[in-house]
């Protein structure tokens, strides 16, 4: 069984603006009401993809658990729940975006960031136990660099990132994991190494081909590889 099936594909940072005068960090609602509509329509066009939204703070010492957010509705003030690692979302309701209040977080301003995080979904993650096709995964890991393109707008300063591959890890074992490619051309197998990892690149003619891919075990995590532009992973 997959235990982290979301992993960080892009780390994406944006200060949570507030006036001077203001102590605590706060945003408008728009703007949080604007980055999930697009993180839910994204995540209804790529269906092999999860994402998820996650706040933090910048001050190594504060803890999620530390974080509490609401939204100062002139109705009251609505709670906006944290997970485990940050992740949340709002409620998207067309009276706070008319009336557009503002999302107060109890931390100094200039202390929160917002991150988005893609990985494969759980659905296709469960799927890695024996033997699955190259192509349906790693077009899904591929999907990475389009969802990066429609967040850009939110992220303008972020660095351009493009997916290269998949890592697996493994537990220990005292024969090594290992994915073996049956292609065409012959048999392909990827050793873990050392950290009982092993990455299994994109390339676009096994791609093209969808070879079955088989395990010798099921990964207990699941991590998308990227590289900024130019560079390596």
């Amino acid at each position: 069984m997959v235990k982290a099936a979301l992993s960080t594909c892009l780390l994406l940072l944006l200060v949570l603006s507030q006036p001077a005068a203001a102590e605590d960090a706060r945003l408008p609602y728009h703007e949080l009401y604007s980055l999930e509509k697009v993180q839910l329509d994204l995540s209804r066009t790529y269906t092999n993809l999860a994402l998820v939204l996650e706040m933090r703070s910048t001050s190594p010492e504060v803890k999620y658990s530390d974080i509490k957010a609401f939204i100062s509705s002139k109705s009251g003030p609505i709670p906006v729940t944290l997970g485990a690692q940050g992740t949340f979302s709002v409620p998207m309701r067309d009276d706070l975006l008319a009336e557009d209040p503002w999302i107060t977080v109890n931390q100094p301003k200039g202390t929160m960031r917002l991150n988005w995080h893609a990985g494969l979904s759980p659905s296709l993650t469960r799927q890695l136990t024996n033997s699955i096709h190259y192509g349906r995964l790693m077009r899904a890991v591929r999907e990475c660099d389009n969802v990066q393109e429609a967040m850009r707008q939110f992220f303008p300063e972020a660095a351009r990132l493009t997916a290269v591959g998949l890592r697996l890890t493994f537990r220990a074992s005292a024969i090594g994991p290992a994915a073996v490619i049956h292609s065409k051309t012959g048999d392909r197998r990827l050793p873990a190494d050392a950290l009982e990892e092993l990455i299994i690149p994109i390339d676009a003619d096994l791609v093209e081909e969808d070879p079955v891919m088989t395990l010798t075990e099921a990964p207990v995590a699941v991590e998308i590889v990227t590289q900024k532009d130019g560079g390596g992973p």
